[in-house]
């Protein structure tokens, strides 16, 4: 059952990384990130705040919309016949579904990884303030971004003698730049991370409730509600909640503790969600 499960969810995740999509909301992402330094004229209590923050939350806004995406394409496989297809075979509803969405779960950590490490060098570039003077660095600044157009020539390169897909090659070079020029840092903060392990839960759950969804809702139905329900839980938990960008001021952490409080409500609401999407989808094929 493992290596079934594994299997589906490795097709999924490959299929999610080569999405032309999935490649242009993570360069744009990515790319704003970097940039933002170079357009920061405002400073709110310490340096390279506001471009960490900025890169947290659009990790979490264009998240969102990955994870709506991996709900989409389930829908996609329920009715052009491709999941006839896999459950003719020795393949149980539950499994395949469960494995669609931690394929497309991981689609959505290959996306984090690469927004972390650029909201990590985007507060390290950040203009510095002293004696009433700013400066980003802007030389690092151009570097990331080399970065990011150098991955997207490997990948064009990689397509063109290997056949490889161009959109999973590049999608999948630019966290490893990202991050090689990240723990090149001498003094990186890496609280960033905690903030963005918190916001990964939330997105877990919406992934979840996407698929849900998805096996009785048009995508667009699907869109709406989950981003629909995103935006209550946002207003309903407070989005310190799941964004605890307060926590992060002056070199800090979202406190261990705190992830931990909210891991088991994340969990249960993971698998309540996935449960409810198992039990449509063996309604929907008993009709």
């Amino acid at each position: 059952m493992t290596r079934k499960l594994w299997a589906v969810a490795w097709f999924t995740a490959l299929e999610a990384l080569g999405r032309p999509a999935t490649l242009l909301l993570t360069l744009a992402a990515a790319a704003g990130t970097l940039a933002l330094p170079l357009f920061q004229f405002q400073r709110f209590s310490e340096d390279g705040r506001l471009a960490r923050d900025c890169g947290l939350a659009t990790a979490l806004l264009f998240g969102a919309l990955l994870a709506v995406g991996g709900a989409g394409r389930l829908r996609g496989a329920l009715t052009d016949g491709t999941s006839a297809i896999a459950l003719s075979k020795p393949l149980p509803r539950g499994l395949w579904l469960c494995g669609h969405a931690l394929g497309s779960a991981l689609a959505l950590g290959v996306f984090l990884l690469t927004q972390g490490a650029a909201a990590i060098l985007a507060e390290a570039y950040s203009p510095r303030y002293h004696a009433g003077a700013r400066y980003a660095d802007v030389r690092a600044i151009l570097l990331a971004l080399g970065v990011l157009a150098a991955a997207l020539l490997l990948a064009a390169l990689n397509n063109r003698f290997r056949d490889a897909r161009f959109p999973l090659s590049a999608t999948l070079l630019m966290p490893l730049g990202l991050w090689a020029l990240a723990l090149a840092l001498p003094a990186p903060h890496w609280g960033s991370l905690t903030a963005l392990a918190a916001a990964a839960m939330l997105l877990a759950q919406l992934l979840a409730l996407a698929v849900a969804l998805a096996v009785v809702c048009a995508p667009g139905l699907v869109a709406g509600l989950a981003l629909t329900a995103l935006a209550a839980a946002m207003v309903w938990l407070g989005a310190s909640a799941y964004l605890p960008l307060d926590a992060l001021s002056r070199g800090g952490a979202v406190p261990a503790a705190d992830l931990l409080l909210l891991a088991p409500q994340a969990l249960f609401a993971t698998g309540f969600f996935l449960w409810c999407g198992v039990r449509l989808l063996a309604a929907k094929e008993c009709v």
